[in-house]
């Protein structure tokens, strides 16, 4: 091997030079996890006299992963932080070295190096670099006990590549080029808690429907029953993870995993050991917000009548029977009948479902602050915040300010009016006698029947009120009867200025008008769809068609 010292003198030295810092260089540029040193880079000095070739302006290109792809116990942002110290590090041991091969005393006089090791540990341990330099002149080569007492002396002592430190000595072309020689074990965070939910958070609305079309309105179970004491779902802990060493065998902490948020809400316990959350008492399992709650729940076993009273429950409500004339059912939960609805007034605050259906002899009112759900509803007044849907629908006045569905069973719209700020989808709609049938789409038809309601309220008052003042002179019982009924013109007018006041501040925006339609498979003449005061009757039989707006005016669309 050529005299390394020498040829340095001859290269870089003329009398009255000083030896120092020559060519430190730095990062000319990296890409993700290759580092470049320009030429200049002492280290770049060393391999050109190395390969006795005259300087090329040739880089010099380090691999941090040494040719192992993504490692995951060096990711990209911790690779990029070490770029820095890394070049630092290496441009002083580089420096270091061609003062030894410039330390002779005389410009004839040789130096004699040993194989160097440059070893380098990352800044969080998990990793050490190591490159060897040639020796020069009779220096000794490097040996495998010798690289393992450089890496003693660095504190490195786990997750050394024993293969690799062995190969190393023998390795043709070890010089000039990085070896991962060390790698620590990341701690592996802990699993975060999870919730095993044992009722759905979000019931699963779907009707069975038999292969004639007819819809089984009594598997519908909106209402979840359940008993003190069941499980409502179960709290899986999270784990504590497992701890890392760094290559100097420091202990890296795992972080535990996250603990899951439990959703416990009212009338809900959490067992013993904290694992399970149970009802606390009978009712019905409702997920609202971010908290599982237990409602109470009113089972009636039997039928309701007016003979029964006034049924009014702060829960759901459940009644095996009918629901008949003159009866009055009131819950602020959801209401489920599994019978018949007939002449009455029953209104749920959250879901109605009649399995039956309704028979409401044009003056029966069923009311649902969320969906219906009925097998038919028949001369009856019906009101649905977000939906109905039904096997058919005669003589009825419907307003849902959402849609209306009317496919399963016959599946016809006939007579009444249906209105839906939506839209309207029904297999058949009118009838072959011509029967006038209404569809109104668009607007808010819940709070238009709600409007009607309290002024036909007001204007109730009203009349009661002319025909007591005009009685002979007043009584002690007429003036009390002229004071209450006062008082209830008064009730009903301030809950007709507040309905107005809320609809002016809570006005929401209209449905798109493209999807305020009426789809059907056979419309009828004699049907008349009316959409933003824009009427088109229907005067031939139509199979397969679609109704709503086109350029300003209702008529046929394409679907």
């Amino acid at each position: 091997m050529a005299d390394l010292s020498q040829a340095w003198r001859a290269r870089h030295l003329t009398p009255g030079d000083s030896i120092g810092h020559t060519g430190t260089g730095g990062v000319d540029s990296h890409t993700e996890h290759v580092i470049t040193l320009p030429p200049e880079h002492p280290l770049c000095a060393l391999r050109d006299l190395w390969l006795s070739t005259p300087s090329s302006g040739a880089p010099l290109r380090l691999d941090l992963l040494c040719g192992r792809g993504e490692d995951p116990l060096l990711p990209e942002k911790i690779l990029s932080r070490e770029d820095a110290p890394f070049v630092s590090a290496l441009t002083r041991f580089s420096t270091k070295r061609i003062q030894q091969l410039v330390a002779a005393p005389a410009p004839s006089a040789g130096v004699d190096l040993d194989e160097a090791v440059f070893l380098y540990l990352s800044n969080d341990g998990m990793a050490a670099w190591m490159l060897l330099l040639p020796p020069v002149g009779d220096g000794a080569a490097i040996t495998a006990q010798r690289l393992e007492q450089a890496l003693v002396r660095r504190g490195v002592i786990y997750g050394v590549d024993q293969r690799l430190l062995n190969q190393l000595p023998t390795l043709p072309e070890r010089y000039f080029q990085l070896f991962l020689i060390a790698s620590g074990a990341p701690p592996e965070p802990g699993t975060a808690g999870s919730i095993v939910d044992h009722y759905p958070r979000v019931p699963q609305v779907g009707i069975q429907v038999d292969e004639l079309a007819q819809a089984d309105y009594e598997t519908l179970r909106l209402v979840q029953d359940i008993q003190q004491g069941d499980v409502i779902c179960e709290i899986i802990p999270p784990t504590r993870g497992v701890p890392g060493n760094t290559v100097t065998g420091r202990v890296v902490p795992a972080p535990p995993g996250a603990k899951a948020q439990v959703p416990q809400g009212r009338n809900t316990v959490l067992s013993e050991d904290g694992l399970l959350l149970l009802a606390a008492q009978d009712g019905h399992v409702e997920f609202t917000g971010q908290s599982f709650q237990v409602k109470p729940i009113l089972e009636i076993p039997g039928d309701v009548s007016a003979a029964t009273g006034i049924v009014n429950f702060l829960g759901d409500i459940h009644i095996c029977g009918d629901v008949c004339r003159g009866a009055v059912v009131r819950a602020m939960g959801s209401i489920q009948v599994d019978g018949v609805v007939e002449d009455c007034s029953i209104e749920a605050g959250e879901d109605l479902v009649v399995s039956s259906g309704v028979l409401g002899q044009d003056h029966g009112i069923v009311r649902a602050h969320r969906r219906l759900y009925a097998k038919y509803l028949e001369h009856c007044r019906v009101y649905a915040q977000e939906s109905v849907q039904s096997d058919c629908i005669i003589d009825c006045e419907v307003y849902s300010n959402g849609t209306v569905r009317v496919r399963t069973g016959r599946g016809v719209i006939i007579g009444g009016t249906v209105r839906a700020a939506e839209g309207v989808d029904a297999s058949t709609v009118g009838s072959k006698a011509e029967r006038l049938t209404n569809i109104v789409l668009g607007g808010l038809p819940c709070e238009d029947l709600e409007r009607r309601l309290i002024q036909d309220e007001v204007d109730a008052a009203k009349l009661a009120l002319e025909k007591l003042e005009a009685q002979p002179p007043e009584t002690l019982s007429q003036s009390m009867a002229l004071s209450k009924q006062r008082m209830n013109l008064y009730v009903a007018q301030m809950k007709l200025e507040r309905l107005e006041n809320s609809l002016e501040r809570h006005q929401p925006p209209p449905p798109d008008k493209d999807h305020r339609r009426l789809t059907c498979d056979a419309i009828y003449p004699g049907t008349v769809v009316t959409v933003d005061h824009s009427s088109y009757r229907v005067t031939r039989t139509t199979l397969k068609c679609a109704i709503g707006l086109k350029n300003g005016l209702v008529g046929p669309i394409r679907l």
